[in-house]
């Protein structure tokens, strides 16, 4: 690992399923190295904590997209190592083994996985609902949430703009940070400031559980190697050490203040712990009948 100061993961192109470091695919700088492990990391703020100032190693590639993305792209054969979505994993659970202490998880509001409506919460039913493409849990989640209260709307996927969103439809479903700049905005759209139900939120009212919106995981036939392991606890060491440099530069990014983007990140569980497992648990038996608890893997490592 490079001794300089951490700094966020830098932007990679694609690594397709191949031995040999793709042009576009970030390597160690200078080096023409064989790929050994292709890394997933999600560009969202909530995950920078996670890999903050991990950078290549020889036979390391890293690739950035969102979580639909990058997990068509480990099912494919294109990643080794990358966060999948909850609903991913359950969906998945007889391929995918998790590592079994990372979690992007909240105990309550999560902030980036939001709502937005005009009508209220219990008249939304037969409502055309724009839904963001980028993570199918948040998707999962919401419909569970109004089956629960025995709401049926229509889920429509949508390009993640709040104003086109709610021009044609009667509520929006926006994920990470466009969600997260949206409910700091808190900006009339169409004349009028929408409603915002956080989707982490519901669910703690639903459940009193944690909701576990992604773990990393990989495929059961291709084991994450120790050193991937280590770098990556490392990492998360030093981002949650230094979690107001990561909150100063996320909020750059974004335009935010930097005490919000801190207060943001300070909520959430890296950890998987047994009430996030548990959490994930519960998330499985409600969006797919036929799982069974202990069907979820981990990695023994």
């Amino acid at each position: 690992m490079s001794a300089r100061a951490p700094s966020p993961v830098s932007d990679t192109g694609p690594a397709p399923a191949s031995a040999v470091a793709p042009a576009g695919c970030v390597g160690l700088v200078g080096h023409d190295v064989v790929v050994g492990e292709r890394l997933g990391i999600v560009r969202y703020t909530n995950v920078a904590p996670l890999h903050w100032g991990l950078e290549p190693w020889p036979g390391a590639c890293f690739y950035r997209g969102v979580p639909t993305d990058l997990n068509a792209r480990l099912l494919a054969g294109e990643l080794d190592l990358t966060l999948v979505s909850s609903a991913e994993f359950v969906r998945h659970r007889d391929r995918l083994v998790a590592l079994p202490d990372f979690s992007i998880a909240t105990l309550g509001p999560v902030h980036s996985v939001t709502l937005f409506h005009h009508l209220p919460w219990a008249e939304l039913g037969g409502a055309r609902i724009a839904v963001s493409a980028e993570s199918a849990t948040s998707v999962a989640l919401l419909r569970l949430l109004l089956e629960a209260d025995g709401i049926e709307a229509e889920l429509l996927p949508a390009a993640s703009d709040l104003d086109a969103m709610l021009a044609g439809h009667e509520a929006a479903l926006l994920i990470g940070d466009a969600a997260l700049e949206e409910a700091v905005a808190r900006r009339p759209v169409g004349e009028r400031v929408p409603r915002a139900t956080d989707l982490g939120e519901a669910w703690y009212a639903l459940t009193r559980l944690p909701f576990t919106f992604a773990v990393w995981a990989a495929d059961r036939e291709r084991p994450p190697s120790p050193r991937l392991i280590a770098e990556l606890r490392a990492a998360r060491t030093r981002g949650l050490g230094h979690l107001a440099d990561v909150a100063r530069t996320e909020a750059a990014a974004r335009g935010l203040s930097e005490s919000v983007v801190l207060r943001y990140l300070a909520n959430f569980r890296y950890f998987l712990t047994p009430p996030d497992r548990d959490g994930l648990e519960a998330f499985a038996c409600r969006i797919d009948t036929t799982f069974r608890s202990g069907e979820l893997r981990y990695w023994d490592r």
